[in-house]
């Protein structure tokens, strides 16, 4: 009966490290939910922001365009020179 002490610890030695895996791995995936929520988020954002900036260079090549296009409309194109008013 010398192997019963050793049988003991064997299987309390086992419980203790089932005991701890099981603990540990509450927190793996408490930390993956955190992971994933926080890919989740970073994604929704990263989306959005490259929305943004789709519509904004979509803006300026349609203002370029239309700039372009358009004749410049100088305000002082239709007057004449201020010595010229004088009598």
């Amino acid at each position: 009966m010398s192997y019963l002490p050793a049988l003991v610890v064997f299987v309390v030695g086992l419980l203790v490290l089932v005991v701890v895996l099981v603990r540990f791995w509450r927190h793996v995936r408490a930390f993956n939910q955190a992971a994933d929520a926080l890919r989740t988020n970073i994604g929704y954002e990263t989306g959005t922001l490259r929305a943004r900036l789709a519509a904004l260079e979509v803006a300026i090549r349609e203002t370029r365009a239309r700039v372009k296009h358009a004749p410049a409309d100088v305000p002082s194109n239709g007057r004449r020179r201020q010595e010229e008013d004088r009598g």
